[in-house]
């Protein structure tokens, strides 16, 4: 039997795992967007995905790295809580760049899984041309052509 509240949306605790971030690059993107919209939930998004030029809340944005340090697996965690302590701008804006980010050795690699990408036997055409795609545009927003 499904594990449902009274409202049918399932427990919060099942809605927690799916915000875990593994710590695997190809899976960030669809994190980072989970955990923006749970942020949104939590009226603190605003804070820690601001551009660069608005003021922020500095007790808000200390509420959002609290927030932000409880789904990260431990390399993740350990990537952030020296230099971003209780700055969870800054920390997001950490794990963008060592996930997300357009170094060259990174770039390289993505361009090589590309290159080889090969169908698994288990998985469906739908899946390889998703995996494609989602390295495709993990390229394009590094800056990347393709």
């Amino acid at each position: 039997m499904a594990n449902h509240t009274s409202t049918g949306y399932g427990s919060s605790a099942t809605r927690f795992n799916r915000l875990l971030f593994s710590g695997d690059e190809t899976n960030f993107e669809q994190w980072e967007v989970k955990f923006l919209g749970y942020m949104r939930l939590q009226k603190l998004k605003d804070n820690i995905d601001a551009g660069e030029d608005v003021d922020i809340d500095e007790e808000k944005n200390a509420e959002a790295y609290a927030e932000l340090i409880q789904f990260l697996d431990d390399k993740s965690l350990s990537l952030v809580m020296r230099d971003s302590a209780d700055d969870g701008r800054k920390a997001l804006q950490i794990l963008r760049e060592h996930y997300a980010g357009s170094s060259t050795p990174r770039i390289i690699s993505l361009y090589t899984e590309l290159t080889s990408l090969i169908k698994r036997r288990e998985e469906s055409v739908t899946e390889y041309v998703i995996r494609a795609e989602t390295a495709a545009a993990t390229l394009r927003n590094a800056g990347e052509t393709v």
